[in-house]
């Protein structure tokens, strides 16, 4: 009966696999904390991307003297989102203000802010992922 218990006692054959179960846990939420960091990542970079196309796209109507409203500005900045390459959700916002008092004399000056909460790695989780939110002006000139 000693014989036994000491073979079970320096017996190593199952200690990989409770090793693993000890340490699998913190590894799988390390790999999903790294993969909701790149969907940030990812969504900022969206963030600035949409607000450069929706700058050129407002630019250029109004060097083709269209004038645009703030409204179909923001619509823009929407449909773009919503496509590809962007494909951002429904919690996406694009909001225009105009400036009151331009930095550039003889320029009408816009600001659009882009806002998005990116979805969440684990939806069963109850993580709630921070909202990003992007702010860049809009310099047209005053024809």
């Amino acid at each position: 009966m000693s014989r036994t218990s000491g073979n079970l006692v320096m017996d190593q054959s199952g200690s990989t696999i409770v090793e693993f179960a000890i340490l699998a846990p913190a590894i799988i939420g390390l790999l999903f904390g790294v993969f909701q960091v790149g969907i940030g990542m990812q969504a900022q970079n969206a963030l600035r991307s949409i607000a450069q196309e929706t700058s050129r796209f407002a630019v250029v109507e109004y060097q083709k003297g269209n004038e645009i409203t703030d409204a179909t500005i923001e619509t823009w900045a929407e449909t773009a989102a919503a496509t590809a390459p962007y494909l951002l959700n429904n919690t996406f916002d694009a909001t225009v203000t105009s400036v009151p008092t331009p930095r550039v004399a003889g320029t009408f000056e816009k600001t659009i802010t882009l806002t998005y909460t990116p979805p969440a790695v684990v939806p069963l989780v109850n993580w709630v992922s921070p909202q990003l939110t992007f702010s860049r002006p809009i310099i047209v000139l005053d024809e």
